[in-house]
């Protein structure tokens, strides 16, 4: 008895355990300062209240201290950064949507996104042999991801703006199935490279310049998916994930062959996407909301009209201009939490919640942010690189997993600050968005499966 609790103590994740116990003090703090702050500008005593309003960072803090256990008890040492940044994130997430959407947003976070994802999580890193499991039923999964992309672009729920990005399925809650489309092409894309990866470099013919080709039937597999899953995502007018899946594909190539075939693929693909682009600009009229956007990107503030007495100004720009405004507003340091106006923002809690943040708690804690999403996708390849060669499904599961998560900061932050034309993509683990939360935490709990393959490496 005593040399088995000798045995556990030896591998407690003893910096996790502190790191996790900060992020549960950030998120108790942040929602007290939010429920003490909103009491006492509508004129009431906040103490009745505060039991209350504490539950949903201590639900959250408890479910991550389970992972956090689940992973000790299963004696893995490796990596102790990893779940609290996540958590560190999902702390300041959480606080924004409180801020902003009150008690039905945070429990419709918890409920829809954080308690499913975390489970899946969990079940990840206490049955590490499931990612065995993902790579013999990779074609089943791909398969149903673009079925029910497809699906979504024929039959999807219609938002404002005439785009179909979300999926009713009897009394289920609608469903964002873009998010379960890009875990498929992950899994397929790394099970594919795989299984040809050396046969397609042993196979490949010299060219010019050192570059090598490999045979049209190595590649076209893979091509085929990414462009079904494109053309689903151009009926759904799901631009931003066109961006994301294109980001994937390429990182992923690039990550699982020789330079030269890269090389040679990736020009291929260029000169194939400039003669699509050719062939779109002359005979493809853009949906109307990917042109809006367009006008709005190029000058917020224009006066041109859009429909009758309705300009850009007071249409697709109104968005950004509030965002630049917060962003103005908050300088370093911020407003204070529950001190700002980022209720003006139209979906704050959202596609938004940067701009939110940056005026409530400055450009430190929005750099700061930013620093925790690099931390987290560095941590992230950190295990892909040391995995040996031989796990090279693993490897390229992990490349595909961080540069989503970056992809979707870089294109959301970018457009947020009117960088380039802004896209309805979710900031993972911070934006409102039970599907996307879920897909990001399921992620997590795959890097937290597979590091257990290179802590048995250590052994």
């Amino acid at each position: 008895m005593y040399a088995s609790l000798r045995q556990f103590l030896k591998s407690y994740r003893y910096q996790e355990a502190l790191l996790l116990l900060f992020v549960a003090l950030i998120a108790l703090l942040g929602f007290f300062l939010v429920s003490v702050t909103g009491h006492v500008q509508l004129g009431q005593d906040p103490l009745p209240a505060l039991p209350t309003d504490l539950i949903p960072p201590l639900v959250m803090g408890f479910l991550l201290a389970a992972l956090h256990l689940a992973l000790s008890l299963r004696k893995v040492t490796v990596d102790q950064l990893i779940l609290p940044v996540t958590g560190l994130l999902l702390a300041i997430g959480l606080t924004m949507i409180w801020r902003l959407r009150g008690s039905d947003g945070v429990w419709q976070q918890l409920t829809r996104g954080f308690i499913p994802g975390i489970f899946i999580a969990g079940a990840f890193a206490v049955w590490p042999h499931l990612i065995e499991r993902l790579r013999r039923l990779a074609v089943p999964i791909s398969v149903a991801g673009l079925a029910l992309q497809f699906a979504t672009a024929l039959f999807g729920r219609m938002d404002e703006s005439g785009a179909r990005l979300s999926l009713k399925i009897g009394p289920l809650p609608a469903i964002q199935t873009t998010e379960i489309l890009k875990v498929a092409l992950l899994i397929f894309l790394a099970w594919f490279i795989e299984r040809e990866g050396r046969e397609v470099e042993g196979r490949a013919r010299t060219l010019l310049a050192g570059l090598r080709l490999p045979a049209p039937r190595y590649f076209i597999p893979g091509l085929l998916f990414v462009g079904a899953a494109t053309l689903a995502l151009v009926k759904m007018s799901d631009f931003g994930a066109v961006i994301i899946l294109g980001g994937l594909f390429v990182a992923m190539l690039y990550a699982g062959f020789h330079t030269r075939v890269f090389g040679t693929i990736a020009a291929i693909g260029l000169g194939l996407a400039v003669l699509v682009g050719l062939g779109l600009a002359l005979t493809w009229e853009a949906p109307a909301v990917m042109q809006l956007r367009f006008l709005a990107f190029q000058d917020p503030w224009s006066q041109q009209e859009i429909a009758p007495g309705l300009t850009i100004s007071q249409g697709p720009g109104y968005q950004i201009q509030q965002a630049i405004y917060a962003t103005v507003a908050g300088g370093l340091t911020g407003t204070g939490l529950g001190f700002g106006s980022p209720e003006l923002i139209p979906l704050a809690a959202s596609d938004f919640i940067y701009a939110a943040l940056l005026e409530e708690l400055g450009a430190v804690t929005g750099i700061a942010v930013l620093g925790l999403y690099a931390v987290l996708v560095m941590r992230i390849l950190r295990v892909a690189m040391l995995l040996p060669e031989g796990q090279m499904f693993e490897r390229l599961l992990l490349v595909g997993i961080g540069v989503h998560l970056f992809t979707q900061v870089f294109v959301m932050v970018g457009g947020t600050l009117n960088l380039f034309p802004l896209t309805g993509v979710t900031i993972p683990f911070l934006s409102l968005g039970g599907a996307a939360l879920m897909v990001n935490l399921a992620e997590i709990g795959m890097v937290l499966a597979i590091m257990q393959r290179l802590e048995a490496q250590t052994v």
